[in-house]
């Protein structure tokens, strides 16, 4: 009796769960305009400062951080609402001078393909970006 009650819990959880080729089938975007949409290059050699502007521009949006690892260079963080959304941002430096900070999310458990979100959230961060560069308080 236990040993079936295991089995139909295993087979349970394991049909709830989408493996990676679902998907990345699944995507309603291309992977290189889900790249555009999803990612942004700042001109500036501070890791801290664009980690410090993700996480603020995240909460000013409403998200709640869930684990943020500075020397990874990465954050999660939800939003709770009528529509549950989970954004993981990473920030890693390219070329002389230059971070790159590419986000990608989840919206009720599905990918996040529609731009609009992002162009919010980089819109945020660019500001944060800013108004930390040219220290004034927001």
């Amino acid at each position: 009796m236990l040993r079936t009650i295991s089995v139909l819990a295993l087979t349970l959880l394991s049909a709830c769960q989408l493996d990676s080729r679902q998907q990345i089938l699944a995507t309603t975007n291309s992977q290189v305009a889900q790249r555009a949409i999803s990612t942004r290059v700042f001109d500036t050699t501070d890791q801290q400062a664009v980690f410090r502007g993700v996480i603020s521009s995240l909460q000013d949006l409403g998200f709640v951080i869930d684990r943020a690892d500075n020397v990874l260079g990465t954050v999660s963080a939800t939003r709770y609402g009528a529509q549950l959304v989970r954004l993981t941002v990473s920030i890693r430096p390219v070329g002389q001078g230059r971070m790159q900070v590419r986000a990608s999310g989840q919206l009720n458990q599905h990918e996040l393909s529609d731009p609009a979100p992002f162009q919010r959230f980089f819109e945020a961060l660019s500001q944060a970006l800013f108004l930390d560069a040219n220290l004034i308080d927001g």
